[in-house]
């Protein structure tokens, strides 16, 4: 199942350690903002914005395949599958605070009642434990559910509403969260180690 939502740019610190993935206009904002550069996963070569928009755009009429390049007024331009930040050598944080989007990738996009893939702007966050029933707002108490999952359980137990968890939640670290809720790409191997590949199975 193709997840446009989820379609994501590999993105390395400056001494090319993965941190995170990021959407694939944001990944080209910040090259074309000279804040990273794109590194072609075949040869490793790094590319500034002009030298990227030279080797790797074709004219609009061309016969390309549509989903690897993004259209532009004059021009069609190759994706992005990884880009290096130019000047951030380390991580983004030490711990990983609670958050939607954490849960989201965390939970590869799935509901985690019946397992359909949802959309980020459709998504909602279940209390294991009800709210009104003092459960928290926190990793181990929220998993991502699809609207009809969600509206079945109520204000109830899974137990209670029939229902059972895919997995049980839990609190991620940032490793297991770069790798979740999006495609894996075959070009990021490479630049991934055996714990994130392991994350991802």
């Amino acid at each position: 199942m193709t997840r446009i939502e989820l379609e994501r740019v590999l993105t390395l610190n400056r001494v090319w350690q993965p941190i995170a993935t990021i959407a694939v206009k944001r990944a080209m904002t910040l090259v074309f903002r000279g804040r990273a550069r794109v590194v072609d996963p075949q040869t490793y070569q790094i590319y500034d914005w002009p030298q990227w928009l030279s080797e790797m755009s074709v004219r609009n009429d061309a016969h390309v395949v549509e989903h690897d390049y993004i259209r532009t007024a004059h021009l069609q331009v190759r994706k992005p599958e990884v880009i290096t930040l130019a000047r951030f050598a380390g991580f983004p944080n030490t711990g990983v605070p609670y958050s939607r989007r954490g849960v989201y990738e965390r939970d590869n996009g799935q509901c985690q009642f019946c397992g359909l893939f949802v959309g980020r702007h459709s998504m909602t966050i279940d209390h294991v434990q009800p709210l009104s029933r003092g459960g928290g707002t926190n990793w181990l108490n929220c998993v991502l559910a699809c609207g009809r999952c969600n509206h079945a359980k109520g204000d109830r137990t899974p137990r209670e509403a029939g229902m059972e968890l895919r997995r049980e939640p839990f609190q991620p670290t940032r490793d297991q969260l770069i790798l979740g809720g999006v495609n894996m790409v075959e070009s990021w191997k490479s630049f991934l180690t055996e714990k994130h590949m392991k994350v991802k199975a």
